[in-house]
C-alpha cells in the first residue's frame, strides 16, 4: 500500500452500481463492493492529492539576468548552475556527457532551457521557468534523447505564456520529454516534485503536440508528488514501465494518454477535454492499467475512459466521482472495460 500525507477532505458514501450501457459500446464493469474486503484492501478516499512545496532555485542576489546559448557540452562538462536567463534560451546539447547538471536555475521570458543527446546520470534540480515562450524547436524545460540513464529531476517550475503559443510545427514538446524512438532511446528516471501550466502550441495543420510530461517505451521511472495544468495535448503521455503517484491532471486534452500496461498509485484530475484517461491498445493484443485512488472533480460529462486501436482495460481500487460520472467513451474500442472495485460518490 502506498503511503500518503492527508490532507484533500474527499466527502461521500460508498455506492455500487451499473451504468446503463448502450448495445453498441464497450463492456462497462462496475464490481459490487464487499465491505470488510474494501476497508482492508484500498486506501480510504479521504488520503486525496497533496501538491508538494517546491523548492526555490538558490541563486544569489548579486547574480543578474543573461541572455545565453546556444552552448554544447562535452563530456568533461559538469554543466550550469546559479544562473538567472531572460529573453533567451540554453540550447544544451549533451554529446555523452555523464552527470551533467542544470541546477539553481531561474527564466523568464524565456525559452527552451535544454535540449540534449546521451546524458546519462543526468540531474536537473531546482528550475524556476515563468513566461516561458517557444521557438520552432518547441520549448519546456528538458528534452533529452538517444538515452538518459539514471536521470533524476526534481523541484521544477515551468509556467508557459498562453499568449506566445509553439508554432504549429513537426517537433513535439513537453516540460520534460524523454524522446525518441530507436534502440538508444532507453533509461530509467524519477520526476518528483514539478508543477506546469500553459504547455500551448497554436493551432493549425499539425497535431498541436505539447505534453506536460512525456516518455517514450525504453524509458522506466516514476512520476510523483505534483501537478500538470491546460496542456495542448496530454497532461501524461506515458510510454514504457511507468508509475504514478499524487499527482493532479485538469485542463488538457486528456489527463492520461497511456500506451502500455502500466499500475499507478493515487491520481486526481479536474476537467480535461476529451477524457481522463486516452487507452492506447494494440490490434495484436490488449493492454491493461490499474489505478490505485482515482478523484474526479470535474465535468462528469467528461468520460472517465477513452479506448482506441484495441481493447484497454482499466480497473480502478477506489473511485471517487460524481454519482453521474460517464464511465467509457460511447467510440471506445469495442471490448475494452473499465471495473471498478470501490465507489465513493462526492
Amino acid at each position: 500500500m502506498i503511503r500518503r500525507r492527508t490532507t484533500l477532505i474527499v466527502a461521500g458514501f460508498a455506492a455500487a452500481w451499473f451504468l446503463p450501457i448502450r448495445a453498441e459500446a464497450p463492456t462497462v464493469r462496475v464490481a459490487m463492493a464487499e465491505a470488510d474486503k474494501t476497508r482492508v484492501k484500498h486506501p480510504r478516499p479521504e488520503r486525496g492529492f497533496h501538491m508538494p512545496p517546491i523548492a526555490l532555485p538558490s541563486i544569489p542576489k548579486a547574480i543578474s539576468y543573461k541572455s545565453m546559448g546556444p552552448w554544447k557540452i562535452r563530456s568533461s562538462s559538469n554543466g550550469w548552475k546559479q544562473l538567472r536567463l531572460e529573453n533567451n534560451w540554453l540550447f544544451v546539447r549533451g554529446g555523452g556527457a555523464s552527470g551533467l547538471r542544470l541546477t539553481d536555475i531561474e527564466a523568464r521570458s524565456h525559452g527552451i532551457i535544454m535540449r540534449g543527446s546521451n546524458l546519462p546520470k543526468l540531474r536537473v534540480e531546482r528550475v524556476r521557468v515563468v513566461q516561458g515562450r517557444t521557438s520552432s524547436a518547441g520549448g519546456g524545460i528538458v528534452t533529452v534523447w538517444n538515452g538518459a540513464d539514471g536521470a533524476v529531476f526534481r523541484d521544477l517550475t515551468y509556467v508557459g505564456d498562453p499568449k506566445r503559443p509553439a508554432p504549429n510545427g513537426s517537433s513535439p514538446w513537453a516540460g520534460i520529454a524523454l524522446a525518441g524512438k530507436d534502440a538508444n532511446d532507453t533509461g530509467s528516471f524519477s520526476i518528483e516534485r514539478f508543477d506546469f501550466s500553459n504547455l500551448v502550441t497554436e493551432p493549425g495543420d499539425r497535431y498541436p503536440n505539447a505534453d506536460g510530461i512525456s516518455t517514450e517505451r525504453g524509458y522506466s521511472g516514476t512520476i510523483a508528488n505534483g501537478r500538470v495544468t491546460n496542456a495542448s495535448d496530454a497532461c501524461l503521455d506515458i510510454k514504457g514501465d511507468v508509475s504514478v503517484d499524487n499527482v493532479y491532471l485538469s485542463g488538457c486534452r486528456e489527463g492520461i494518454k497511456a500506451w502500455s500496461d502500466q499500475k499507478h498509485g493515487l491520481i486526481a484530475m479536474g476537467t480535461n477535454r476529451v477524457a481522463a484517461i486516452l487507452g492506447a491498445g494494440t490490434p495484436s493484443r490488449s493492454r491493461s492499467m490499474y489505478i490505485e485512488t482515482l478523484i474526479l472533480d470535474g465535468n462528469p460529462a467528461k468520460p472517465l475512459l477513452r479506448a482506441e486501436k484495441g481493447i484497454f482495460n482499466l480497473t480502478i481500487g477506489t473511485l471517487v466521482a460524481a454519482r453521474d460520472q460517464k464511465l467509457m467513451d460511447e467510440n471506445s474500442f469495442k471490448g475494452s472495460s473499465v471495473k471498478i472495485l470501490r465507489r465513493v460518490t462526492r
